[in-house]
């Protein structure tokens, strides 16, 4: 699904960047599904050691400082919508990371643990949605250039 630039037209950036944000919701949706998976196959939802939480608060906060942090390509020539979608895409899978990182620590867990999975998880439900939802992208290539 590539957006080539004949095809975008910046006088309507919304209709262009649909579907990106498609994408971005499945992966926002799959985090929650595999929530509902953990809770189906018996994880509990206890406290997790302290060296996990560890793992998980630092790859969270590793995570949301790259994405926030990272520069801002601009190529000129291109429309804003062909420039959106590389930057959305590796946004939203750094911003993925940590829920990733938690769900491999929920199965490293005897037993299964929910909570090592549902805290990275949700920071990073809360992160697609603020640093990598196509419009705001958007917004932060055009004042970048």
């Amino acid at each position: 699904m590539s957006l080539s630039p004949g095809s975008v037209d910046d006088t309507h950036p919304s209709s262009a960047l649909r579907p990106i944000a498609v994408v971005v919701a499945a992966m926002a949706g799959g985090l929650v599904m595999l929530a509902v998976v953990l809770v189906l196959i018996g994880a509990r939802l206890e406290t997790p050691p302290a060296w996990q939480l560890l793992v998980v608060g630092l790859t969270t906060l590793g995570a949301w400082a790259l994405a926030l942090g990272a520069p801002v390509p601009r190529r000129s020539g291109m429309p804003l919508a062909a420039q959106v979608q590389p930057f959305v895409i590796l946004r939203a899978a750094v911003l993925e990371t940590p829920a990733m990182v938690g769900l491999v620590l929920a199965f490293v867990s005897q037993p299964m643990n929910l909570l090592v999975y549902l805290l990275p998880a949700l920071f990073s439900l809360a992160g697609l949605w603020l640093f990598a939802h196509p419009s705001v992208v958007a917004r932060r290539l055009s004042r970048a250039s």
